[in-house]
């Protein structure tokens, strides 16, 4: 009996809490930024556009000119060329959601990252158990690029996805070796050549023999998601899943 007042009592103060911060410190859709009335970070109708429809896909494959091509699988589906390798994405690479990524990138709106990760699916739910993985990481950036920048995007939604995942997740596993052009700025082509070695692995005995799973925030052309599957790879990677908001 007392400890049911006494959680009724905290459930009260919480919500006073609660009510005392919405007035003082409103809460705004992170997408078109109306006021929110009710708990999470979308309002109903940008949660709506933002509704995930988790698709797989070939990291590889679907941004090739010949072969696949547009290769797409239900959720949990392998590619049939490229064995051991998985795409895993929320939504389509399209509006609203490459504005949320945006703004969290180059606006330095940190918090955003909670709201995207929480629209990344989990692995788990599409056949992807945990012990066929033995490490997460995410793509990195050049020291200098995460200096101005103040934080690193992917590792920011790997961190918030460790517990959901529950898969070890390791911030600096791989390293980006080279300083590069800004990659938004480039075609499909000149982002391959662009990034062609530059990535490592700097501590290879924690990928070998072992499957990854690679965070980033979006795949766009595959060029940084290829050149990161190289190297872990190249590590001795028997699996590698790209789990992103969007494809």
């Amino acid at each position: 009996m007392v400890t049911e007042a006494l959680e009724a009592s905290r459930r009260a103060a919480k919500s006073l809490g609660t009510a005392f911060l919405d007035c003082f410190l409103p809460r705004f859709c992170a997408v078109c930024r109306t006021r929110l009335s009710s708990s999470g970070h979308l309002c109903a109708d940008c949660a709506g556009l933002l509704k995930p429809e988790p698709f797989s896909y070939c990291p590889v494959c679907r941004f090739e000119e010949e072969g696949v091509g547009s290769a797409e699988w239900p959720p949990g589906a392998d590619c049939p060329v490229h064995g051991g390798l998985v795409g895993l994405a929320a939504l389509r690479a399209e509006e609203p959601v490459l504005e949320v990524v945006h703004r969290l990138k180059y606006s330095g709106e940190r918090w955003l990252a909670r709201t995207l990760a929480d629209l990344m699916p989990d692995p788990r739910a599409f056949g992807h158990s945990p012990g066929s993985y033995g490490v997460m990481c995410p793509v990195p950036l050049f020291r200098t690029r995460q200096r101005e920048r103040g934080f690193n995007q992917s590792s920011e939604l790997g961190k918030l996805l460790e517990p959901r995942v529950g898969v070890p997740f390791v911030p600096d596993l791989l390293v980006k070796n080279e300083h590069t052009a800004e990659q938004a700025r480039l075609g499909g082509r000149a982002r391959r050549r662009n990034l062609r070695g530059c990535f490592g692995v700097a501590r290879p005995s924690v990928v070998s023999g072992r499957g990854v799973i690679l965070v980033d925030d979006v795949v766009t052309t595959g060029s940084t998601a290829s050149a990161c599957i190289e190297a872990l790879r190249s590590a001795g990677a028997v699996r590698v899943l790209v789990l992103t908001v969007a494809a």
